[in-house]
């Protein structure tokens, strides 16, 4: 099991390769009081484009380091089938510190049992695939806020803004939906709402990555959870469109700046 420190030296390389700067927004809460207060978190990350996580991972390493955070054991839900790429899988291994795609259960375990103390999840997950990398897509799941409820842990909501300039923005013309519509139905849904994808592009060092984060405390608690499971989605929902709205306004704010 690795660090945060442990990571330090490739994410200070991958820091010069991909941004001059890293910019704290002066309005984000007092990190080093947060993890001070809370040996655990759940961190919900904006994924930005495609190749957005990379600057999220620079993000996250040089905030824990500059933060008394250097010895907390971080955990990564990542898209499971990036686990079955050949080479590729063993980068993503390396990064997730799990060896292939984890239910929720057994992600709530390893975090209870097994000595990791954060977990890193990016909601919107696939859908960053459509839209500007601006626009917070709508969440795969909202399972996230039942980790925070079942680990007694609040969710540290961090959104960073400069990796859109890793995608170029592409429009879909409705003219070819009759084509699109044998996609898969959540993916046609999403290019009918957005009329946008977003292309992997070059990956140019950044003049600047912007990044804020702000403690969100879910207002229900785990023993609300004791209901059917359509109560309990639509609960989890409520919630989690509560942490979209708040990313959203987090990231306008640091397009203003």
């Amino acid at each position: 099991m690795k660090s945060v420190k442990d990571f330090s030296l490739m994410a200070g390389a991958m820091t010069k390769a991909l941004a001059k700067r890293i910019s704290f927004n002066p309005d984000s809460d007092n990190m080093a009081d947060i993890l001070a207060k809370y040996p655990k978190l759940i961190v919900a990350l904006n994924h930005g484009p495609m190749l957005g996580p990379l600057a999220s991972t620079i993000t996250l390493n040089k905030l824990y380091m500059e933060n008394g955070g250097e010895n907390r054991k971080p955990i990564v839900i990542m898209w499971r089938l990036f686990y079955q790429i050949p080479l590729y899988k063993y980068a993503i291994q390396y990064f997730t510190q799990v060896d292939r795609g984890l239910n929720f259960d057994e992600f709530l375990a390893k975090m209870t049992n097994d000595g990791f103390t954060d977990l890193f999840v990016k909601p919107e997950g696939e859908n960053c695939n459509y839209g500007n990398g601006l626009d917070i897509q709508p969440f795969l799941s909202p399972r996230f806020i039942e980790f925070s409820l079942r680990l007694n842990t609040p969710i540290l909501v961090l959104v960073h803004q400069g990796s859109e300039n890793w995608a170029k923005t592409v429009p879909v013309s409705k003219r070819l939906d009759r084509f699109l519509s044998k996609l898969p139905p959540k993916s046609y849904d999403r290019i009918k709402e957005t009329r946008l994808l977003s292309v992997p592009f070059v990956l140019k060092r950044l003049k600047e990555l912007k990044v804020m984060y702000k403690l969100y405390q879910p207002e229900i608690t785990a023993d609300d959870l004791n209901v059917d499971l359509e109560q309990q989605k639509a609960l989890l929902s409520k919630e989690a469109d509560k942490v979209r709205t708040l990313m959203q306004s987090m990231v306008d704010t640091l397009k203003k700046t």
